[in-house]
């Protein structure tokens, strides 16, 4: 961004800035004149002006305000003392200095094009636009208000505002490259791809050396898959840019794209071996390493936030990498993804939309509400999250409705991302294969980086251990970057072939599942880490399905149908972008994976042995919203002496325990009677210490309420119109349980207590629960399992 100030100047010589030797002479000059005279206006004003000068923006700002304290004038330093306050990040003092002094002289344009940045910096969008259209009006011919107004309307989201602000701008300086970048960028967020390309490709002409624009324009022609154009302007960049690291970091971008990450984290090392710090080696490196080697990703995050301590994309970066950290200490790695979180918000206030990702994420995990509220609402992130392809982020987001205009609201963001992936994607050619009246075997496949010790494999094994090989070849497909595992093997074992390939391009993906002759692919992820949902929009079996691993309606319309049994399956066929795979009773079965007799199930009540009445609950903190913590605490108020325990990773975080505990208090429940327990991965003997589990809601457990019930304790949950919300009612309902469903917060807090009170019932739980589930749809494996190859045929046959 140019000076806020920035107007047109006359093509003079400009006298030279003072040196180093010059501005410290002049310091120590005026600091020996205020020596004796401490209340010297004028001296104080220009210890100001030198500080400024030298960078020292917070020292400078101290002495303007010094300065008008003893006589200065505070019209004339408004805008210097303002300039020094947001370059020292104090953004919202900036603004509070430059509002009187713009009220009082309107039409000076450097007032309000430097008061519409600093309230843009401050976070308060809404009021710089105005005055920036009034800097606009003020100075017709001038680029920088224009420039400004787009960056405000690109944090605020509205990205068309933004293109025609930096277009405008385009038109009044049309050999400014970094305006053409910013164009470009907005009009690639918009999906005019070949607007921005050609726009990206001007720029790039007129200042081959403008690292950035280069960077967007070659990364854009690799999405295109120009690999030989985008070489070509490597080339250009690196003869534009001697010794810069920036051409390098591209062609191991180009390598990654190839599917070769081993060939550019060499690449990459290379340049981190001259210059550790390197910001967009380190950035790529993490990249490539992600869930994979988080260990790996981490270090060159930290290098980079080393070198880069302010840079707000490093920051997020980390954020990110550090919540999703799960090596050594994982409550280590959150508190410092927090900490680092807190800053980044401060940082990047002015401009939270595009980090909003990564800070609602930890915020949520340590049920931060108050900075989480303040990351902004869901109708103003979701559709920059959608244009700039970053579907993944609704996953979190999909309990935050209240209203069927909210439910809907997601789905067509989700259906928007899909539009624009499948614009960009033209569908594979699949194996022709002979019709099933020929009596060949249906082929099934199954896709996700989750066919391993994961839930996901919890549902998904009965499919694979028990299917008719006499009547189907059951394909399963991986993307997962760490190592195999046992149930991987097994996988392998049972299936007509398994294909396992971590990094591989979805492209090329694609052309291998199409090679298969598929009748049906199943993807079980979503959006979830490391899966490929992009490869379904190249349609590379003729019938496309999602079950299991996103319990919405993933975006793609290329995907016909998803999974879903009476319970779940909403009301409004709205809320479903695919058509229903409708299932007879239930939408999963308990395998014997993650469901077995080697879960003890102690004897007695939790009551009893803890010397309370204890509710709890084991689910993701994103799935907390207030309206969920105002039922949790209406139920222990109305349950004299209970207490509440949560069973998370999360419990062993300080912050969380901290967090959690206000909340309550906020909701006049005593926080001492909130308890933790922080683990990962070995939290089944905690469901002892649970009587009565209280779900989340509006998004509702899954595998949670699954493993819940397994253990004997009853769930209450309330079920809402939306596919998330209705999990539990399926769990529950299909386990012999579903009286404990309710439709009311009211009823939910009044079936939670009538639960609690009901000692015998809930000894009786203990004992039965178990035989009951395998009596019931839920805990039949072998059931559900005819019932889906049955449904798959019918499908497939239609």
């Amino acid at each position: 961004m140019p000076p806020p100030h920035a107007a047109r100047r006359p093509a003079v010589a400009a006298r030279s800035a003072p040196g180093p030797a010059e501005l410290t002479q002049a310091e120590q000059s005026l600091r020996a004149r205020l020596a004796e005279q401490p209340e010297n206006g004028m001296a104080w004003q220009q210890l100001g002006t030198v500080l400024a000068q030298s960078g020292r923006q917070a020292e400078a700002a101290q002495a303007f305000a010094t300065a008008i304290a003893h006589g200065a004038s505070a019209q004339a330093l408004a805008l210097p003392q303002a300039l020094a306050l947001t370059a020292a990040g104090r953004h919202a003092e900036a603004a509070e200095v430059l509002i009187p002094a713009q009220a009082r002289k309107p039409k000076e344009f450097a007032l309000a094009n430097t008061l519409g940045v600093c309230l843009k910096r401050a976070g308060r969008l809404e009021e710089a636009v105005p005055m920036l259209e009034l800097a606009r009006r003020l100075e017709p011919r001038n680029a920088s208000p224009l420039q400004n107004l787009g960056n405000v309307h690109e944090a605020r989201g509205d990205y068309p505002a933004a293109a025609a602000a930096f277009a405008a701008a385009v038109k009044l300086d049309p050999r400014n490259a970094e305006l053409h970048r910013l164009l470009g960028r907005m009009l690639r967020a918009t999906g005019e791809t070949d607007q921005a390309l050609a726009v990206l490709e001007k720029g790039f002409a007129l200042d081959p050396k403008e690292r950035d624009l280069g960077t967007l324009y070659i990364s854009m022609l690799m999405d295109r898959g120009e690999l030989e154009k985008a070489a070509a302007a490597i080339a250009r960049l690196r003869a534009a840019r001697p010794g810069d690291a920036g051409p390098e970091v591209m062609e191991a971008r180009i390598l990654s794209r190839q599917g070769k990450p081993e060939e550019a984290l060499a690449a990459l090392a290379r340049v981190v071996a001259r210059d550790p710090g390197e910001k967009q080696a380190n950035l790529l490196m993490a990249r490539i390493h992600g869930d994979g080697d988080r260990r790996q990703a981490n270090e060159a995050l930290e290098r980079a936030f080393a070198a880069h301590p302010d840079d707000p994309d490093v920051m997020d970066a980390l954020v990110d990498s550090l919540s999703r950290s799960r090596y050594d200490d994982e409550v280590a790695h959150l508190e410092r993804s927090y900490v680092v979180a807190r800053r980044l918000m401060d940082v990047a206030r002015g401009r939270l939309a595009r980090h909003a990702r990564a800070l609602r994420t930890v915020f949520q995990r340590v049920m931060d509400m108050a900075r989480l509220a303040g990351t902004g609402t869901l109708p103003e992130l979701a559709p920059g999250w959608i244009v700039e392809g970053r579907v993944s982020a609704l996953h979190y987001e999909l309990g935050q409705v209240d209203t069927d205009e909210d439910r809907l609201r997601i789905v067509e963001w989700h259906r928007a991302w899909g539009r624009r992936e499948e614009a960009a994607i033209r569908p594979v050619q699949t194996l022709p294969m002979p019709a099933l009246s020929t009596g060949r075997r249906l082929r099934v496949g199954l896709m996700s980086s989750d066919l391993r010790h994961h839930p996901v494999s919890y549902f998904a094994l009965p499919l694979i251990e028990q299917h008719d090989r006499e009547r189907v070849e059951l394909y399963c497909y991986s993307f997962y970057e760490g190592q195999r595992d046992q149930v991987q093997t097994l996988i392998e074992g049972r299936a007509h072939a398994f294909r396992w390939w971590p990094r591989k391009p979805s492209a090329q993906v694609a052309e291998g599942i199409a090679a298969d002759g598929l009748d049906i692919l199943f993807e079980l992820g979503g959006s979830t880490a490391m899966n490929k949902l992009d490869v379904m929009a190249y349609r590379p079996a003729r019938i496309g399905a999602s079950w299991l691993g996103y319990p919405h309606s993933a975006g793609l319309e290329r995907i016909d149908y998803i999974l879903v049994d009476p319970y779940i399956r909403p009301e409004d066929p709205r809320l479903l972008i695919e058509k229903p795979f409708a299932m007879p009773e239930s939408w999963v079965a308990l395998g014997r994976l993650g469901f077995h007799d080697s879960f003890a199930i102690e004897e007695g009540l939790a009551e009893e042995r803890r010397g309370a009445l204890t509710f709890g609950t084991m689910n993701n903190p994103y799935k907390y919203t207030p309206k969920c913590l105002d039922a949790w605490a209406a139920v222990l108020r109305s349950a004299p002496g209970s207490r509440f325990l949560f069973v998370r990773p999360e419990g062993g975080s300080a912050s969380f325990v901290a967090n959690a505990r206000a909340e309550f208090a906020r909701r006049d429940v005593d926080p001492a009677r909130i308890d933790f327990v922080g683990v990962r991965g070995k939290h089944m003997p905690h469901y002892n210490s649970i009587d009565v589990a209280l779900d989340s809601f509006p998004h509702v457990g899954g595998t949670t309420t699954c493993e819940t019930l397994w253990m004997g304790v009853p769930v209450v949950t309330l079920v809402g119109n939306g596919f998330p919300e209705r999990l539990s009612y399926s769990n529950l309902s299909n386990a012999g349980l579903g009286d404990l469903c309710a439709f009311s917060v009211e009823d939910y807090v009044a079936k939670a207590v009538a639960i609690g009170e009901d000692r015998a019932r809930r000894r009786m739980l203990r004992r039965e629960l178990r035989a009951m589930i395998r009596a019931n749809p839920l805990g039949d494996a072998q059931r559900f399992t005819r019932a889906f190859y049955a449904q798959c045929e019918a499908v497939a046959r239609a």
